[in-house]
């Protein structure tokens, strides 16, 4: 896990960290959340963990962390959190809230197409732009894609209070 990230005050800092390393930034599908406690966003923590996926969405390769989705083929937040986040000291002081207290959201791909899910607090351009880089969503690994905003409970966080 890549742990280069500063957080003081309980504030973190804008950057990102890749709980998969996804150092080349091959296509890949995953979860998100957004680390901040800050309503305006100017300053957060994207942390993601990346699935690298062929075209039609399938993970390619071993994953350090099994995939915990009832499908098989991602992650389950809850889970995640619970099994990677909340224990790990390397993430103080955020993992001592709950799964959900941080807007979240995951990349699925499939038939050449990506689509981000995410709360619609978070859907700004520079947050959409770090999902897309951090992911390789980019044109020359994907045709296409679209931001969804979920306003169900399922992505319901604390900018929804």
């Amino acid at each position: 896990m890549n742990a280069n990230h500063d957080i003081q005050d309980g504030v973190p800092e804008r950057h990102i960290v890749d709980a998969h390393i996804n150092e080349t930034k091959q296509l890949s599908s995953g979860v998100f959340w957004i680390i901040t406690d800050n309503h305006e966003l100017s300053d957060y923590t994207l942390l993601s963990y990346c699935i690298p996926c062929d075209t039609y969405g399938n993970p390619t390769g071993s994953h350090s962390i099994p995939l915990n989705a009832k499908s098989g083929q991602t992650y389950n937040h809850k889970k995640l959190w619970e099994q990677e986040i909340s224990n790990n000291s390397q993430y103080r002081p955020f993992n001592k809230k709950a799964f959900d207290y941080f807007p979240r959201g995951r990349v699925v791909i499939s038939n050449n197409k990506a689509v981000i899910y995410l709360n619609p607090g978070i859907n700004t351009t520079r947050i959409i732009d770090d999902i897309k880089r951090e992911f390789g969503l980019t044109g020359q690994n994907i045709s296409d894609v679209r931001v969804m905003n979920d306003n169900s409970e399922h992505y319901k966080c604390f900018l929804d209070a």
